[in-house]
């Protein structure tokens, strides 16, 4: 019989043996999932602090790139106290063992680089500074992702102090470390996000180029390299770097914080520029399965997904001096596509037919008019739009904006309609994603859906569309999740609150993440979609409302599930009668996070549960 801790995570194998612990894999038989448990001996006082600065900061962040923490607390183990921890069992391997085996391709570190930026921006939204960015700290999965480990010296804006620990020693990795942060902030220098910034720059220059940017052995001569000596641009170490990836390098090592790029979004949104397009994903593995059909969506209420409106780009072919007609035709076109009247489609009807007959079918004119029509007639008549195609391409070019508009909208509707399971349009919705973000810009909304319907296409079964809350399995929503997490951030960069698009990811991912026993994720997402608790509980889905409650409550926040919980027992009765599955799951979660919310007041006084993240 395999040993437990605190009769629950079954310790299966040791992953590993460090000075502070061990590291286990262990099965979490509530919900059926293989976990990491890190068990540690704290042997001082600092020890335990740096536990305790973890629970209260890491804890609290939930991102695509940043370990899940599940469980952590005190235990006996081997006879000696301990302190455990429980995150999500994560299989790859370090930066740190990558560069070791060689410097790797320059998309891949692009791509890595952006996602642990993306990482830091989210802590840094939150007011956390991780202070410890480098290689050995961000692991990159077998499956691709991309994940920031150990905030175990993170310190947030909130909390009093400085860099230094209580015997005066600078805490950090040193061939990494910001400036300001050798001088603990004494040079005048507040040392906040952009500190992680430089150190992300030391290891953006490490994966490009093998080499930190300053390499003394001696502490004091690597703290003068870094507060005195200017770093070698990376172009100087290694041929056929962009000039703009040395300039961002450059930037991110500048020794006033001021100089160095605002925020982590700047970051990711250099490297795209650089990269020429989104970073997507990586591909796992589709699994289609069968899915119910849709509910029907009120007739008001627009598709998720919808394409928004086509931009009004002048045409490739413009007007030629001193032809009137073909002034006055191209000014009605602009006229249409700028005001949308309400008898737009019969306007576009008539303009088609004079261009044509004045102008000819294939001239740039009549082909943008007749892609126009396409577009506001396609939700009764798609097939125009495919139709017209052809002839873009012939005469406006494939790298022209409407060619682009037309082909991502074609591509994502035919693969969200069927017939089939969606995978027949993946390799040209990969190709338009890149092809819309490098004319369009990486956050305009038409790359952004193109980009929301590949991920659909990935993830659907061979029915139309996935129902509300359709049934899927864990392995299918790691993969969903996996192309729809990076999205989110950009989607809520660019689209309003209430945009069908960005709410359906939210449900997508909030679903995937409960499936998977994420609850903190799922809670945070839940939260988004469903800020009045009271009102989802008396009025709102029963399910959906269970899930909410229990994602809170298993997250570390016992007491507001339980605040609704007794309103949803009172509904289900009259709404399944005594027998329904749903009644005795929330009897059952009550009691659970009415135990745990006791607990929780012996051990702190009532302070909630924290949740976190373990180093690695």
């Amino acid at each position: 019989m395999r040993e437990q801790i605190e009769g629950r995570y079954e310790l299966d194998e040791l992953l590993g043996r460090g000075g502070f612990g061990e590291v286990w894999r262990a099965k979490d038989p509530r919900v059926g999932r293989w976990v990491a448990v890190k068990i540690g001996y704290p042997r001082t006082p600092e020890d335990t602090r740096r536990f305790e600065r973890e629970a209260g900061l890491a804890g609290n962040l939930s991102h695509p790139s940043i370990a899940t923490v599940h469980d952590f607390g005190r235990t006996e183990h081997a006879g000696r106290d301990a302190v455990f921890l429980v995150m999500e069992l994560l299989q790859g391997r370090t930066l740190a063992e990558v560069v070791e085996a060689g410097v790797p391709p320059l998309a891949d570190a692009l791509e890595w680089t952006a996602r642990v930026a993306d990482a830091l921006g989210a802590a840094h939204d939150a007011g956390i500074v991780h202070r410890d960015v480098k290689p050995a700290n961000v692991m990159v999965t077998d499956s691709g992702l991309v994940k920031v480990l150990d905030f175990g010296i993170a310190k947030s804006r909130d909390s009093p102090g400085t860099d230094l620990t209580s015997t005066g020693m600078i805490v950090g990795s040193f061939p990494y470390m910001a400036p300001e942060r050798w001088t603990g902030g004494a040079n005048g220098a507040p040392v906040d996000g952009r500190a992680d910034l430089y150190a992300l720059g030391c290891v953006l220059m490490e994966l490009l180029t093998g080499r930190v940017p300053f390499t003394a052995h001696e502490m004091h001569e690597l703290l003068a390299q870094h507060l005195t000596v200017t770093p070698p641009a990376p172009g100087s170490l290694r041929g056929g770097l962009p000039d703009a990836l040395d300039a961002l390098v450059l930037d991110l090592l500048a020794k006033d914080p001021r100089a160095r790029p605002a925020s982590a979004r700047e970051v990711v949104r250099r490297l795209s520029e650089i990269a020429g397009g989104p970073f997507g994903a990586p591909a796992p593995a589709p699994v289609p399965l069968p899915v119910p059909p849709p509910s029907p969506a009120p007739a008001s209420a627009p598709a998720p997904g919808a394409w928004p409106p086509p931009p009004d780009f002048a045409p490739i072919v413009h007007t030629t001096v001193g032809d009137p007609v073909r002034t006055m035709l191209e000014r009605r076109l602009n006229q249409l596509s700028a005001q949308a009247p309400a008898d737009r489609v019969g306007q576009l009807d008539a303009l088609v037919a004079d261009l044509t007959e004045r102008l000819g079918a294939e001239d740039a004119l009549t082909v943008r008019a007749s892609y126009h029509r396409a577009m506001a007639v396609r939700g009764h008549t798609p097939t125009d739009l495919e139709r017209v195609l052809p002839r873009m391409m012939r005469v406006l070019g494939s790298e022209h904006p409407d060619t682009i508009t037309a082909r991502a909208v074609h591509l994502g509707e035919a693969a969200a309609r069927g017939p089939g399971d969606g995978h027949a349009q993946v390799v040209e919705l990969r190709e338009v994603v890149v092809q819309a973000a490098r004319v369009f810009g990486v956050l305009d909304p038409i790359p952004l859906t193109a980009r929301y319907h590949l991920a659909t296409a990935m993830h659907r079964g061979s029915a139309d569309l996935d129902g509300p809350w359709d049934p899927r399995t864990p392995a299918r929503a790691r993969s969903e999740r996996a192309w729809l997490g990076p999205l989110l951030p950009d989607l809520e960069q660019v689209l309003p609150a209430d945009d069908p698009l960005l709410l359906d990811v939210r449900r997508r991912l909030a679903h995937d993440a409960w499936l998977l026993g994420d609850f903190p994720v799922a809670a945070f997402l839940y939260g988004r979609l469903f800020p009045d608790l009271a009102e989802l509980a008396e009025y709102g889905d029963p399910e959906v409302a269970y899930r909410v409650l229990r994602s809170i409550g298993e997250a570390g926040d016992p007491e507001s599930a339980l605040a609704h919980m007794d309103e949803l027992l009172h509904r289900l009765p009259l709404l399944f009668g005594s027998t329904h599955w749903l009644a005795p799951a929330v009897s059952e979660s009550r009691a659970d996070f009415r135990r745990a919310l006791r607990e929780q007041r012996r051990s702190s006084g009532g302070a909630g549960l924290s949740w976190l993240l373990f180093r690695r």
